[in-house]
């Protein structure tokens, strides 16, 4: 879960079979970007080399099904090991449910069941006694204990039965179908294995960046990096919680100047924001990101390939997040044709998800993803939202 956001062609496919919801493409014509010059712990982080192209060429050079593939070879990469490493994230999205798989009917028996487990696993080694203590979790810079933890993924492992047609939130994606207490009469099965599963992925990533982490994850300490990437987080009218990316004002060359570790840690402290969060828990989580027809190359060299890998694998397959509705602004030509290729290993349903809407319909959009003006962020892409703060603002009382 360490390697956020690969390149964001990535997220256009994996996010749609990672967030059990529909995905929203806002498409546009490119326009100029500015060109900007600029992992697992076990990969190298080497920074990618970036082609020498002008800015026209940066969006041109990638203008067919062909070209697409062949520039991957240009970033030290092939299609095919892009491919490859693409199967092997969305293979862990959503779990499995295995035959004797233990479940609980309420949140408290689950709970108590999952600790169980984690005592068991704690009790093996020194070293599992020491991964299993969630020693570099931010539980204090969140203000929240162990069981909050085990609660997320406890959430997670609930089938999602709710549709769309849901009376009780009318924005696109609709809400969980998720118990909103801990307390004993909320009826749901609750799958403790695949709960249990899950958290042992978090807890051998999480152990295989230690060496990043071994600095307390807070605010403080990730700050230079997150003020190089345009994000917002904040409840919707519906309770459901939204992240809010925007690339157009994100500091290309800054992000691209920081460290893998820098990175990393900044991604961690995002993800656990996201995951120990109530509503994104029980209402579901939305992705807004509005990728501002940036070029290919300038997109593709963001990030460390394998950093970006890192990252989304640690997103995708390993943290207890399910979200309802993605939305994709304004698409660059590269990515509407890294799309349609990678739609081919899409299933039906997944294919379902994505509704690609026309050009200058982003704030009818906006409003159906969010419920209203007040709560899209203020000068959020082409659209003029009232929301003046959000989530890490009022954390932190840092006024964005």
């Amino acid at each position: 879960m360490v390697r956020a956001f690969l390149f964001i062609l990535f997220k256009l496919c994996i996010i749609v079979i990672f967030f059990d919801g529909n995905i929203v493409v806002v498409a546009s014509e490119a326009a100029p970007v500015e060109s900007n010059k600029g992992t697992d712990t076990d990969t190298d982080t080497s920074s990618c080399s970036e082609p020498d192209a002008h800015e026209e060429a940066n969006h041109n050079a990638v203008s067919t099904p062909w070209a697409f593939m062949q520039a991957f070879s240009k970033l030290g990469t092939s299609w095919n090991h892009v491919i490859g490493e693409y199967i092997s994230v969305v293979k862990g999205a959503d779990g499995v449910d295995l035959k004797g798989d233990v479940h609980a009917q309420d949140m408290k028996s689950g709970l108590l069941m999952l600790q169980l487990m984690v005592r068991e696993a704690a009790s093996v080694s020194k070293d599992d006694e020491l991964a299993w203590s969630f020693h570099t979790t931010p539980l204090e810079e969140f203000g929240k204990t162990i069981n909050h933890v085990l609660l997320a993924f406890l959430r997670w492992s609930i089938v999602d039965k709710s549709t769309q047609d849901d009376e009780s939130c009318q924005l696109i994606g609709g809400i969980n179908d998720n118990p909103l207490s801990e307390s004993a009469d909320a009826k749901h099965e609750i799958n403790v294995s695949k709960a249990f599963r899950r958290l042992t992925s978090y807890i051998h990533w999480m152990r295989s960046v230690s060496s990043d982490l071994m600095e307390p994850l807070t605010f403080e300490s990730i700050t230079p990096s997150l003020s190089t990437f345009s994000i917002h987080i904040a409840h919707d009218s519906c309770g459901r919680l939204i992240w809010w990316v925007n690339l157009g004002k994100t500091d290309l060359s800054a992000f691209k100047s920081q460290s893998p570790r820098e990175t990393t840690r900044m991604f961690v402290w995002v993800a656990h924001l996201l995951f120990l969060d109530e509503g994104a828990q029980t209402k579901g989580l939305i992705v807004v990101d509005d990728m501002s027809a940036i070029g290919f190359y300038d997109y593709m060299t963001m990030l460390p390939i394998q950093v970006g890998i890192s990252v989304d694998r640690f997103l995708i397959s390993v943290t207890p997040l399910k979200a309802k509705n993605v939305v994709l602004m304004h698409l660059p030509k590269w990515a509407e044709i890294g799309y349609g290729l990678l739609s081919w290993f899409l299933t039906k349903k997944m294919k379902s998800r994505v509704t690609i809407v026309a050009k200058g319909q982003e704030r009818e959009t906006l409003d159906k993803v969010a419920g209203g003006i007040e709560f899209i962020p203020a000068d959020f892409g082409t659209v003029e939202g009232g929301l003046k703060t959000d989530i890490i603002a009022q954390l932190h009382d840092v006024q964005h």
